[in-house]
């Protein structure tokens, strides 16, 4: 087996593990009828990554990047659809899914009225798929400054950071191998915000959570 083929098939199993590790968050929220602490910005972000990720898998004809893709849509979009009928006031998750709804409608007519043959729509598409990726992966921040705020890394979901370092590093190896910067470019940052909330988590481990003002 050559080494692409093994990043390709590492890739694969890695990103669809971490995908599948909401499914039993999701089943949670199903239960508790409980949306509490359930990241539903990550939920939309990540599909309309997903969406150009299978958009643009289809134009540089590459399976192994339609398949988890799709994958990707249909999880995303069944972790949506669970928030929203578990959510007590739906006006605010279908406000958000509407705007993510524009946006994408927005990006197509881009694509139609400035790029419409490639190889312009695959760069811009392209582009599209790097910028979406950025705002994925740049997530964890958002973690690092809840640890910083609350002064410890208590009740951290470490399994999460160590499965999203181990998916920017597969993406980063399976895109430099394609020689696609679309694909590893925005893996050089995630390895790097997931090295930053990790060096977070140790410097407040031990530290007691501060107390909620009242």
């Amino acid at each position: 087996m050559e080494l692409l083929q093994i990043v390709e098939l590492t890739t694969t199993v890695v990103t669809l593990a971490l995908m599948a590790s909401g499914i039993p968050a999701c089943l949670k929220m199903y239960r508790t009828h409980s949306t509490k602490n359930v990241p539903f910005i990550l939920f939309l972000v990540s599909i309309m990554n997903s969406v150009f990720g299978l958009y643009y898998g289809l134009l540089v004809s590459n399976s192994t990047f339609v398949l988890i893709n799709v994958v990707g849509v249909l999880l995303w979009g069944f972790y949506i659809l669970t928030y929203i009928g578990v959510s007590r006031s739906k006006s605010g998750p279908l406000t958000q899914v509407l705007m993510l709804t524009m946006m994408l409608c927005g990006h197509v007519i881009y694509l139609r009225l400035f790029a419409p043959h490639p190889p312009a729509l695959t760069n811009t598409l392209g582009l599209f798929l790097f910028v979406w990726s950025v705002l994925l992966i740049l997530t964890p921040v958002l973690d690092i400054i809840h640890i910083v705020q609350q002064g410890s890394s208590a009740g951290s979901d470490v399994p999460l950071m160590v499965g999203g370092s181990l998916c920017c590093g597969a993406w980063l190896a399976y895109g430099y191998l394609l020689k696609d910067v679309f694909i590893y470019g925005p893996n050089v940052l995630g390895l790097g915000v997931n090295s930053l909330k990790l060096a977070t988590m140790v410097a407040y481990s031990g530290s007691p959570a501060k107390p909620k003002s009242q």
